[in-house]
């Protein structure tokens, strides 16, 4: 079935032979067509006259025919799929198209929406990620200023475990020199106060001198984000 641009209704009928048969309210046209491989076109011949024409639109129900070098066109029905389609006249054939580009439009805006809310999606995890990223950096480095401004020099430290030593090899000395010194003393003093003079009292002044450079640092820069990791 075929609505030429005139907009009447005319029945085409390809046979395989090559014979076309035209019936225009009721009045049969005898003609032949042949398929053109190189560009894709069909000659369509009768009535003394011959056209090419070629697939201007093909979807499941219509076949449009253009005629080359023309904006003329015929507007076949696929009869397979007739029954899903059955114009009366060309306006039918104008809606046709109309409902298929709306269709088109809608499914066209539906995906860049789809689109759009997928590139927004991921640009959002990407400065959320970034976001981290970079509070992850920051706390790093305030933790690592924080642990500069804890620094006791290694030398001071140093220092503190020699003179702890030295204090302690004396007090022993003294202790020791007395003649009515306990044996059990003697014996306890390096066992229990050595560990304190060497260890834990060395310790005690470092964490001494890191909490009075942590509580000097406070008061000179109250406002410093570095001053909730000391």
């Amino acid at each position: 079935m075929v609505f030429n641009n005139s907009g009447e209704k005319e029945t085409y009928i390809f046979q395989e032979s090559g014979i076309l048969i035209i019936s225009l309210n009721g009045k049969v046209t005898n003609a032949t067509w042949q398929y053109i491989p190189a560009n894709k076109s069909l000659i369509i011949s009768g009535n003394e006259q011959s056209y090419m024409v070629h697939a201007a639109y093909v979807d499941n129900i219509l076949f449009v025919l253009q005629v080359d070098g023309t904006k003329e066109c015929a507007f076949l029905i696929d009869e397979n799929n007739r029954q899903n389609f059955q114009p009366k006249s060309y306006n039918d054939i104008k809606k046709h198209f109309e409902v298929k580009e709306q269709k088109l439009l809608q499914k066209q805006t539906t995906e860049y929406l789809k689109t759009e809310s997928l590139v927004k999606q991921k640009e959002k995890e990407r400065k959320a990620k970034r976001r981290k990223e970079e509070k992850e950096k920051r706390i790093e480095q305030l933790r690592f200023k924080a642990d500069g401004i804890r620094h006791v020099n290694g030398w001071m430290q140093i220092f503190i475990f020699v003179v702890s030593w030295i204090l302690f090899s004396i007090l022993v000395s003294i202790v020791c020199s007395f003649e009515k010194t306990p044996w059990l003393v003697a014996i306890l003093l390096p066992l229990i106060g050595g560990p304190c003079f060497v260890f834990f009292i060395p310790c005690y002044m470092i964490t001494l001198i890191k909490n009075k450079k942590v509580k000097d640092w406070k008061k000179k820069y109250p406002n410093d984000a570095v001053n909730q990791y000391l």
